[in-house]
Order: C-alpha cells, then structure tokens, then sequence
C-alpha cells in the first residue's frame, strides 16, 4: 500500500469511525448496538494499523 492510499483509506476510516460514534441509539435494538460497537472496534484496529504503518514503525520480517 503506497502512502497516497493510505491517507485516503484512512481519511475514510475516520469518517466511519465519527458516524459511527455519534449515531443516536435511542430506539435501535440490543443486537444493532453490538453491531455497531464491532464495526467501531474493527474501525479503531484498521486506522491504528495505517497510522502505525504510516509512522514508520512497522518492520518486514523476511
């Protein structure tokens, strides 16, 4: 993955995580909560992923 795409791939990630964070729960079921807490933590892993990768202290092991 170059780093143009993963600036965008990010830039997305963070949108889905803001949406994700601020959508209303109010009348939504149990089962959709944890749904959306999966989505959330799944989110969190990929941009902490990138960022790490991004930040140069991601090594190849060969």
């Amino acid at each position: 993955m170059d780093k143009i795409e993963a600036h965008k791939n990010l830039k997305l990630l963070k949108q889905n995580r803001k949406r994700l964070e601020e959508y209303n729960h109010l009348f939504s079921s149990h089962a959709f909560k944890q749904e959306c807490l999966i989505a959330l933590r799944k989110v969190n892993e990929q941009i902490g992923n990138i960022e790490v990768k991004l930040n140069g202290r991601y090594r190849q092991q060969g």
